[in-house]
């Protein structure tokens, strides 16, 4: 028989109907997903927040502790959270192996916060989509690894203009010179802000180009910005996927900022209480359960919001998979 250009008008529709697939059949299939496959997928997620959440405590109460101390703050004396550091340092200092220890942990977190990520994020990401076809995620963690460099370079890339980045610009700013520069580069920092939410809205697809297709870091993004800007007519699905992304920003936030806040507060006044030896191994204990509640959390919101993005991705590419299929389907007919 030979090739019919009603195949391919069958084919397209077919296509068409899965990529206008409701955005709530997305959520639903994702969620299901992550209930299931919890137990396979939890340490790809908890393992690099894990990391994040000690390295932000410890950016967060280095920016506590500058702010208290800057012209800003003029009355800024020693407060107990310094204390509380002194007393730490002063017991590291007359234990050797102590000073060792920490930095030991100080060397495997950063290595853990550095090399992490970019892996099992894309484990996830390969794992997430064997487990859309119905496929063994064996081998995933292979697929992370064999793509490190470019995710690593991507997630460089953007980090150049995440929220963090600007936030450490501006206090820095706003710390050193005072207000009326940092009210004079307000416009540059917003402006900064806007292009780098818009690249990153450009750039949403290149992480699963490059561990789905293995195209190159380039290649990556010219396709993911492609993808974006052909895909402008699905502005509905496009907002409510930026959404949940919002709110995983919040759940950073809260989970990151407040909950290690309240950690040091707390931290601060028991240290006052007890004595300093029992005020650290309580502080110790109390840090280490919030860590792994505020990890778990987040690794488990982690991979709900990488499985939307990977059904929505998949949906999205089926279009240009189809018709590949074709030719082979018309000779064999």
């Amino acid at each position: 028989m030979g090739f019919k250009s009603e195949d391919i008008y069958a084919k397209i529709s077919l296509v068409k109907t899965k990529i206008n697939m409701d955005v709530r059949d997305i959520v639903r299939k994702a969620w299901q997903i992550t209930q299931v496959h919890l137990k396979k997928l939890i340490w790809y997620g908890f393992t690099p927040a894990f990391f994040g959440v000690i390295v932000s405590s410890v950016y967060l109460a280095y920016q506590y502790n500058a702010f208290k101390h800057s012209v800003l703050f003029e009355s800024g004396l020693d407060t107990d959270v310094i204390g509380t550091a002194k007393t730490v340092w002063s017991l590291a200092s007359l234990h050797p192996a102590v000073s060792i220890t920490l930095i030991a942990i100080g060397i495997i977190v950063l290595l853990g916060y550095v090399l992490t990520p970019p892996v099992f994020r894309g484990t996830l990401i390969h794992a997430l989509m064997q487990i859309r076809r119905y496929e063994s995620i064996e081998g995933s963690v292979e697929v992370g690894v064999r793509h490190f460099f470019p995710m690593f370079e991507f997630a460089l890339l953007t980090g150049a203009f995440s929220i963090t980045t600007l936030f450490t610009e501006s206090s820095f700013i706003l710390r050193w010179w005072g207000e009326n520069i940092f009210f004079i580069a307000l416009p540059i920092l917003l402006f900064i802000a806007m292009a780098g939410l818009i690249i990153s809205f450009l750039f949403t697809y290149a992480e699963y180009y490059i561990i789905l297709w293995d195209h190159t870091l380039i290649k990556s993004i010219m396709e993911s910005s492609i993808l974006v800007i052909s895909n402008l007519k699905k502005t509905i699905l496009v907002f409510v996927l930026m959404l949940l992304i919002g709110v995983r920003v919040i759940l950073n936030v809260l989970l990151i900022l407040l909950i290690p806040m309240l950690v040091v507060v707390l931290s601060s006044y028991f240290a006052t209480i007890f004595l300093s030896t029992l005020g650290i191994i309580f502080i110790g204990l109390a840090g280490f359960a919030v860590l792994i509640v505020s990890s778990y959390l987040m690794g488990l919101f982690h991979i709900f919001a990488t499985g939307v993005w990977v059904l929505t991705f998949a949906a999205l590419t089926e279009r240009d998979e189809k018709p590949k299929e074709v030719p082979s389907e018309a000779k064999e007919e």
